[in-house]
């Protein structure tokens, strides 16, 4: 006996653990149902005010239309048993006919409007949740439950999800709410029994609909937002110009149906536990419709019999009946799927109201909000960086100084820290230990967007848009585009000449997604755009992070002597695992396992017979024109 108790005792200690574990990744705020409706009213009334009044006219339409519908039969049948004249029917049946259709023009009419209407707040609301996406911390692009979170706000701007949901839902509910009221009332009068009876059993048809509906979010919904987040990387990849050679030489087909696979097997078993509990869900209302409808008619046979009702009034409380059964369920079911585009307005709230990290204003952090025009150095004193969630230090008590105009060139292998060191110049990120100086003044006390705007960044891959080469030049309207400045790019970032052949010249389309004459550019030449980029901002700090790895040695090396003529006068960071870009920079820094441990001219460090000197005799031979460049 104690060891049957013993079980039961550790069973329930094993469910209580398993309540306490923490769900995975980013939880919802819980906003409710009120605040959710007070703020999807405020959201509809600032965007398109006429989206709430059409909205309340189709719910009141609706329900008169319905109403006039269940009251036409005992109409008929009453004029049928006082033997009216044909003539007074018809005219009956005809004003009855013609208020019919006079609300069901009303509510089409404003059913269109809100659908309209919802189009123009969708438009905003997409606007809010993509400002929130290009401005949220770059470290939260690089964690996974922020992008399942963006993921799960994604979705619930679909059409009959989240916010849409929400609307759609509160006008049924106010069409469901005012025939329960209106077709209830006669109801409750018949005998008041019965009232509560249907009452209690869609509350019952409710809660079994509402307890699948919430889990089903956390188990379905939730679960699957990462799933469906690997889901759409790879469709887009395989749809993706830049990989279909990939694909094809390498016969990659295999490989990505065994990727394609393995998301689908997850999501399958996801689906096949979800059919089985919708399923359980729906065995469990039809038997509670089962047993309301058969005391519902119970009742009414019963009245009939026993209180000689009349059968005129016996049709219309059969529907009267009936619409109130329909009436409460539909609005307890609204409320159920009501319910759950709150869980998914919940998400797009979080993630809307997601707190960036603010500056410390008492601190001067973010107070600075104009960077005056001229030359810039930087300083690193004592700078250490950990990736968030991880242990391990990136860089360790790093300390390096820029001087305003100096060419650097940060060297090092794969892997030594040196563009994490660019993404804490550009403020993509902060030191976790440590701080940097912009002329003597520590970079945090800057506004973070004015500080961004004296970068013009290079990267190592290089995306061209499916648009002109001027628009890929300036990525602004033509408005905000100075085509005399686009021309200088060009002409200074090399481009010029392959531009000139062109028929269209900085007209010509990009690739051939949307212009079957468009155009795709060389790796080199895709490097040449992207410095076009970089040279038409005219900003005083150039960074380029490895943007000739694509390139042969040979190529390298001639496009960063080109590099040092483009960016004179500008202070300019060269990082490379290459050496090439070394020779012509004013100092050198070697980065090992994120420290400098070399540091000064290329001439210096070839004296002082280092690492850096080793690495640099080994490269040498591969930017002699004639030697082993192929080797």
């Amino acid at each position: 006996m104690k060891s049957i108790l013993r079980k039961i005792k550790d069973r329930i200690q094993k469910k209580k653990q398993k309540k306490k574990e923490p769900e995975q990744g980013i939880q919802a705020t819980k906003y409710g149902m009120i605040n959710n409706y007070i703020y999807s009213i405020k959201l509809s009334w600032k965007y398109y005010k006429q989206f709430i009044i059409c909205m309340m006219a189709a719910s009141a339409a609706a329900a008169i239309y319905q109403l006039i519908g269940v009251y036409f039969p005992k109409i008929a049948l009453d004029l049928i048993v006082k033997n009216v004249s044909v003539e007074r029917m018809v005219l009956v049946f005809a004003c009855v006919g013609a208020v019919l259709l006079l609300f069901h023009y009303i509510e089409q009419r404003a059913n269109t409007v809100c659908e309209f209407g919802f189009d123009k707040v969708q438009y905003h609301l997409m606007g809010n949740y993509l400002n929130k996406v290009f401005h949220t911390d770059f470290k939260n692009m690089e964690n996974p439950d922020f992008l399942d979170l963006t993921e799960r706000a994604r979705r619930a701007t679909y059409y009959g999800r989240g916010f849409h949901g929400y609307c759609m839902r509160m006008k049924d509910m106010t069409a469901y709410l005012l025939l329960t009221v209106l077709a209830g009332i006669p109801v409750l009068m018949i005998h008041p029994l019965l009232a509560l009876i249907l009452c209690v059993i869609s509350f019952i048809r409710y809660y079994f609909f509402n307890s699948t509906m919430e889990t089903d979010k956390v188990k379905f919904d939730n679960a699957m937002a990462g799933n469906w987040r690997k889901h759409i990387y790879l469709a887009q990849s395989t749809r993706d110009f830049s990989y279909a050679k990939d694909i094809r030489l390498f016969g990659m087909e295999k490989w990505i149906r065994y990727l394609w696979n393995d998301i689908n097997t997850v999501f399958f078993a996801a689906c096949k536990k979800r059919h089985n509990r919708w399923t359980m869900c729906e065995v469990r209302m039809s038997s509670m419709q089962l047993i309301q409808n058969v005391l519902l008619y119970g009742i009414l046979i019963y009245m009939v019999m026993n209180q000689k009702m009349n059968i005129s009034d016996f049709v219309l409380y059969v529907g009267l009946v009936a619409t109130f059964s329909t009436a409460t369920s539909d609005l307890f079911s609204s409320l159920v799927w009501m319910n759950m585009n709150k869980l998914q307005m919940d998400d797009f709230r979080t993630f809307m109201d997601w707190i960036e990290e603010k500056p410390n204003q008492e601190k001067g952090e973010g107070t600075i909000t104009e960077i005056p025009a001229g030359q810039y150095a930087f300083t690193f004193e004592n700078v250490s960086f950990r990736y968030p969630g991880h242990e391990n230090y990136v860089l360790k008590n790093l300390n390096l100084n820029i001087e305003a105009g100096m060419k650097l060139a940060i060297v090092g292998i794969n892997g030594a820290g040196k563009t994490t060191f660019t993404k804490l110049l550009m403020r993509l990120y902060e030191p976790t230990e440590g701080r940097i100086l912009l002329n003597g003044v520590d970079i945090r006390k800057y506004d973070r967007s004015a500080y961004y705007r004296i970068f013009s960044p290079v990267f190592q891959n290089v995306e061209i848009f499916a648009s002109p080469v001027w628009e890929n030049i300036s990525l602004m309207e033509r408005e905000q585009t100075d085509m005399e400045e686009i021309a200088k790019a060009l002409k200074s970032s090399g481009l010029h000449e392959k531009i000139q052949t062109l028929e269209q010249g900085a007209q010509t389309q990009l690739l051939r997604i949307f212009d079957e004459k468009g155009i795709d550019l060389s790796g080199g030449e895709r490097q040449r755009l992207a410095m076009a980029r970089a040279l038409y901002r005219r900003r005083n700090v150039i960074v380029l992070d490895e943007p000739t790895a694509a390139l042969d040695a040979l190529a390298e090396d001639q496009m960063y002597q080109e590099f040092n003529e483009m960016v004179e006068g500008k202070t300019s960071i060269f990082i490379s695992h290459r050496l090439s870009s070394t020779r012509f920079c004013d100092r050198i820094a070697l980065f090992e396992d994120g420290q400098v441990i070399e540091e000064g001219t290329h001439e210096q460090l070839i004296l002082k017979a280092g690492k850096y000197a080793r690495m640099y005799q080994v490269q040498a031979q591969y930017y002699r024109k004639g030697g082993e460049a192929d080797a």
